[in-house]
């Protein structure tokens, strides 16, 4: 009886201790400007080791040499390369290039700097760099980049 008795105190304190939240918050990035339409949206860990999760987004290429079948992207975990979340810093680069057999070779790259000013509680302000190489059959291909500001907020 002794023994049970020992195991049915065991286990009522572990249903009694504590447990570890783990919280989760929404971050989502917009732009909307002469080169670039970006709408992101991620949920991300508020631990240290938790990173983005369950990305959704669009991309629009405003410029016209950007490879046709790269210009208007739905985006997914997959396409966010790296990123950096913390403390009041915020990195994300997106890349996706041509897929096939016999498709010439173009690519988009989205890199996001942005950081939480002081006297803000979750808004990011920085800027965006969009490098589009785009597909050039026997020849070389002239990557441009193009710049611009884009505004975050994570809670």
């Amino acid at each position: 009886m002794t023994s049970m008795f020992k195991t049915w105190a065991i286990a009522v304190a572990m249903l009694a201790a504590p447990v570890a939240a783990s919280a989760t918050g929404g971050l989502g990035c917009s732009i909307d400007d002469s080169n670039l339409k970006f709408d992101f949206e991620a949920i991300f860990s508020y631990s240290d080791i938790g990173g983005l999760f369950q990305i959704r987004g669009e991309l629009a290429s405003k410029d016209k040499r950007t490879e046709k079948s790269l210009q208007n992207l739905t985006l997914a975990d997959a396409d966010v390369k790296q990123q950096w979340f913390r403390g009041n810093d915020l990195k994300l680069m997106i890349y996706r290039e041509t897929e096939g057999d016999g498709v010439p070779f173009a690519s988009v790259k989205l890199i996001v700097e942005a950081t939480r000013p002081p006297d803000e509680e979750f808004g990011y302000e920085g800027k965006y760099m969009l490098t589009v190489e785009p597909a050039v059959e026997g020849g070389v291909s002239q990557a441009f980049t193009v710049e611009g500001k884009v505004g975050c907020t994570a809670g």
